[in-house]
C-alpha cells in the first residue's frame, strides 16, 4: 500500500474510532447533556457554514481517493499470477530456472551426510555471477563448528552443481543456534 493510502486510511480509522468513542460517551451521559452536545454541535455548524462545508467535502474527497486507491487498485486489469522464486541454471543464453524451493529441498538432503547439523534453513538468490545461499544452521554443541561450517559449504555447493548445474557463486553458513545432546532435538 502506497504512503498516501495509508495516511488515507489512518484518517478514517481515526474518524470512526471517534465516531464511536463518542457514540458510547452518549449512552453513559444524562440525557440533557446530550441535548446539549447535539444543540452546541448543530448551532455551531449553522454558524459556520463554510467551515462545514470545507470538512464535508474533505470527507467526501478522502472517501473517493480511499475508493479508487484501495478498492479499485487493480484498475480492472486481472492480476498476473506471482512468479515463483527462481534462479537460472547453465550459462547467459539458457533459459532454464530452478526454484529456490527445489533448491532448498536439495539442500536439507545434507542434513542426512552431516549428523551434528540438528537445523538447517536456507535463503537463495540468483546474482549474475551464479546463485548466493546463505544457510542458517542449528548445530550439535559437540561439533566443531569452524570445520562443520566448511564442511557444509564444500558439500552443498558440489551438490547444487553437480545434481543442478546450478553455478553457485557464494555459500554463507551462519551457525544460528547450538544445542547440547541432552536436548532434545527438534
Amino acid at each position: 500500500m502506497r504512503v498516501l493510502e495509508k495516511l488515507l486510511l489512518f484518517v478514517l480509522v481515526l474518524l470512526v474510532l471517534a465516531a464511536g468513542i463518542a457514540g458510547m460517551a452518549c449512552c453513559f451521559m444524562p440525557a440533557e447533556q446530550v441535548v446539549y452536545w447535539l444543540n452546541l454541535i448543530i448551532f455551531a455548524a449553522a454558524a459556520s457554514r463554510w467551515l462545514v462545508l470545507i470538512g464535508s467535502g474533505l470527507l467526501i474527497l478522502l472517501a473517493v481517493l480511499l475508493f479508487f486507491g484501495v478498492v479499485c487498485r487493480n484498475g480492472g486489469k486481472k492480476s498476473e499470477p506471482r512468479v515463483a522464486n527462481v534462479v537460472k541454471v547453465g550459462g547467459e543464453g539458457s533459459n532454464v530456472q530452478i526454484s529456490t524451493q527445489a533448491v532448498d529441498c536439495i539442500i536439507q538432503q545434507q542434513k542426512l551426510q552431516f549428523p551434528d547439523v540438528i537445523g538447517l534453513e536456507s535463503k537463495i538468490s540468483d546474482a549474475a555471477e551464479g546463485a548466493a545461499v546463505i544457510l542458517k544452521v542449528t548445530a550439535n554443541a559437540r561439533a566443531n563448528m569452524q570445520e562443520l561450517a566448511a564442511n557444509l559449504q564444500t558439500a552443498v555447493r558440489q551438490q547444487l552443481e553437480s545434481m543442478v548445474g546450478l553455478k553457485v557463486n557464494t555459500v554463507k553458513i551462519i551457525i544460528a543456534d547450538v544445542i547440547s545432546e541432552a536436548e532434545p532435538k527438534a
